[in-house]
């Protein structure tokens, strides 16, 4: 008989947590759509300040950008492609005199329209997001935006959008949740459109 009731109230406090268990689900579950209901992303400082953007883009190939690494001892011009579309060039503004010779190694160029800057700036701007994205993949970067001021560049980006990863300089503004929340996407349509 004991032996019963020792059962019976072993399976009244399994009941009890379980019930337990799903209003805390539950509770957390209606917090979480508050929160992400209510969410209001706090912006800060733009990244640059800027009047003129030029748009680079490269239609390379998966296959043909990881041959890079083993052509990119071949000449000047296998090295340079393979520090812009693999590698880490650039460092620094002030290094930027390569930008001359980027349709040399199949970049095209063009000029982004005024009329698109306000939604590009939003982008470019701290804000906090409600979701971070992460990748780990090797970043193709086939496109580049060089932002200018008074014509002279005032930011560079090189953009990986298959893997979401970039390579910025030219800020001091907090680069870490660029991109999230879909502004990849919408980047990526106002560059395409």
């Amino acid at each position: 008989m004991k032996k019963k009731f020792n059962i019976f109230f072993i399976f009244l406090i399994f009941i009890g947590c379980k019930q337990n268990e799903n209003k805390n689900t539950e509770i957390y579950n209606k917090e979480n759509k508050i929160v992400e209901n209510n969410f209001v992303p706090k912006y800060g400082d733009s990244f640059f300040q800027f009047d003129e953007i030029e748009y680079y883009h490269n239609e390379i190939s998966e296959d043909e950008a990881m041959d890079l690494f083993d052509t990119q001892n071949k000449s000047q011009i296998d090295k340079l492609k393979f520090d812009i579309i693999i590698g880490e060039k650039p460092e620094s503004l002030n290094n930027l005199e390569f930008i001359n010779s980027l349709s040399q190694i199949g970049f095209t160029r063009s000029q982004i329209n005024q009329s698109k800057f306000k939604e590009i700036n939003q982008i470019f701007t701290e804000k906090t997001v409600y979701e971070n994205y992460a990748a780990a993949c090797v970043a193709v970067y086939r496109d580049i935006l060089v932002f200018k001021n008074n014509k002279k560049i005032v930011g560079f980006c090189k953009l990986c959008f298959d893997c979401r990863l970039f390579r910025m300089i030219g800020t001091n503004a907090n680069t870490e949740n660029f991109g999230q929340d879909g502004d990849f996407e919408k980047l990526s349509n106002l560059l395409k459109n």
